[in-house]
């Protein structure tokens, strides 16, 4: 017996998820091959393929990120193209308006890792506590200088938040990447830099720079010696962090899946052992706490903004 014409018609749009779940996944990186975040994709994307679905990892680089943002926002629902960024062009960007897309272009589907930064110095520099960064900072105001890897980076909120708190000004100094940011702050062009805590140590455990507070709100693990700067008088936490998105329009049911396979990949040895390498921390988040994170998220960043550049 024939099916109704109507039936027939309703098949291939029942049978598309089922299908879309046998291709491979395209794990889009925002930024070019060789950093963290790409580290921790292709780890993802190994883990992912290892646990039985063909994940491959496609870098976008361009615009701080908004450049792979952007194409994954305009791809298929479907859940087989997927986001890993963070929040310089999922928050800082995106609420600055130098994006072309908008929050509700896509689908947060879990938060994977944080990390937090710590403010450094140069190891033979006259800065040693955050009170002597403050006071010098009221004694000449605009006359303290830090370096960041560029404008709108997860760096400049940090440091426009902590003089915001402590209710100062800084210098903003930006460098095209964190090698010649590190490079100027070492030979004493520049007094400050907010780096991850894997930073400010070399392979070998000694210090690169002398780090002065960190943004948690417990001590780090890797700086044990290092003061919150809570403990240090400026109330200021803050934590960068990464996440995967799904293009809006991405059903319930492909959500889920999604989430489902992110779980499995960051619970295996291969992503466990990126995140240690990385000095980040394994900080999940489903797709409705995530939800609620980003939005927060965004609203800190629209409050700092008044103390960015608008060029």
């Amino acid at each position: 017996m024939s099916l109704p014409r109507r039936a027939m018609l309703a098949l291939p749009m029942m049978a598309t998820p089922a299908l879309a779940q046998s291709r491979a996944v395209r794990l889009v990186i925002p930024y070019p091959p060789g950093g963290g975040a790409d580290l921790l994709a292709r780890a993802i994307a190994e883990q992912m393929t290892a646990n039985g679905r063909t994940t491959v990892v496609e870098n976008r680089a361009g615009a701080s990120g908004a450049v792979g943002s952007l194409a994954v926002a305009r791809s298929a629902p479907d859940g087989t193209t997927l986001l890993q960024a963070d929040g310089s062009p999922m928050s800082i960007l995106l609420e600055a308006g130098r994006t072309a897309y908008k929050a509700e272009d896509f689908v947060p589907v879990m938060r994977i890792a944080t990390s937090p930064f710590a403010l450094s110095t140069r190891p033979d520099g006259p800065l040693q506590t955050l009170q002597q960064v403050v006071a010098a900072a009221r004694e000449a105001p605009g006359r303290l200088t830090y370096a960041t890897p560029g404008a709108m980076s997860f760096a400049h909120i940090v440091a426009e938040r902590f003089a915001a708190s402590a209710g100062i000004e800084l210098l903003h100094v930006p460098f095209q990447g964190t090698g010649p940011a590190t490079a100027a702050v070492l030979s004493g062009q520049v007094d400050l830099i907010p780096v991850p805590p894997a930073q400010v140590l070399s392979q070998g455990s000694g210090a690169i720079f002398r780090p002065i507070a960190i943004t948690t709100e417990a001590r780090h693990p890797l700086l044990p010696e290092t003061p919150t700067f809570r403990e240090a008088g400026t109330d200021l936490v803050f934590l960068g962090w990464r996440g995967i998105f799904l293009p809006a329009g991405a059903s319930a049911e492909t959500v889920q899946a999604t989430e489902r396979l992110l779980r499995d990949a960051m619970a295996g040895p291969v992503v466990r052992a990126a995140v240690q390498r990385m000095g980040e921390t394994e900080a999940l988040l489903g797709p409705a706490e995530f939800a609620t994170f980003w939005a927060e998220d965004r609203a800190g960043i629209r409050a700092i903004l008044p103390r960015l550049p608008r060029e």
